[in-house]
């Protein structure tokens, strides 16, 4: 995955504009966006909180700087074609600026480094003393438990930053249960996957 050449836009600091003014500004959808615009409204459109919402008939969580919106929609917000859209999504993601997640009924977003471009500093779970312990106990408890190789750790410890404090302990204290489970071991997820799908919140 390449490098984004977005890593040092962050270094000048910040300017503080209100979300509805920049959905204001945006809002006209008789012109075509440029790219820069159309970032922008992904800015605005993903979610600043977690948020359940139904999709289809099914309620699915939809974390903070995340987004459930068909590719249609998009292209409709930017006065784009979808295959523009979809190039375009594809280039952001190839910069490492969006990640495309995987879903059967919607196009699912997810902005990376989203607390950055909300004025969250990046050391901000740092300020929690427990943050680092907490994560090295869950990872080494899962492959004690598991006995999977440990692999893959930088990405673990991107899943977990993204787990609310709750979701944190339920994914501990749930790793018996998920390897339980299991019909077959074969099929055990590597850490970073289990903290992805969010294994610890399945139903027994």
């Amino acid at each position: 995955m390449e490098k984004s050449p977005l890593d040092s836009v962050f270094v000048k600091g910040y300017i503080l504009v209100p979300k509805a003014l920049m959905e204001s500004r945006l809002a006209d959808r008789s012109k075509v966006c440029s790219e820069f615009e159309a970032f922008m409204l992904v800015l605005c459109h993903v979610n600043y909180r977690d948020a359940t919402f139904d999709v289809y008939g099914t309620d699915e969580l939809c974390k903070r700087g995340e987004s459930f919106r068909s590719m249609q929609t998009w292209a409709d917000m930017f006065g784009w074609s979808r295959a523009k859209t979809r190039r375009y999504f594809e280039k952001l993601e190839k910069i490492n600026v969006i990640m495309l997640i995987a879903h059967k009924r919607t196009t699912h977003i997810r902005v990376i480094n989203y607390d950055l471009w909300t004025g969250v500093r990046k050391d901000a779970y740092k300020k929690d003393p427990n943050y680092e312990k907490e994560f090295q106990e869950f990872w080494d408890y899962y492959h004690e438990t598991t006995q999977m190789r440990k692999v893959n750790i930088a990405r673990a410890k991107k899943e977990w930053s993204m787990l609310t404090a709750e979701e944190r302990k339920l994914a501990y204290k749930n790793v018996d249960n998920y390897y339980y489970y299991l019909t077959n071991t074969r099929y055990c997820k590597q850490a970073a996957s289990y903290l992805k799908d969010k294994s610890f919140l399945d139903e027994d």
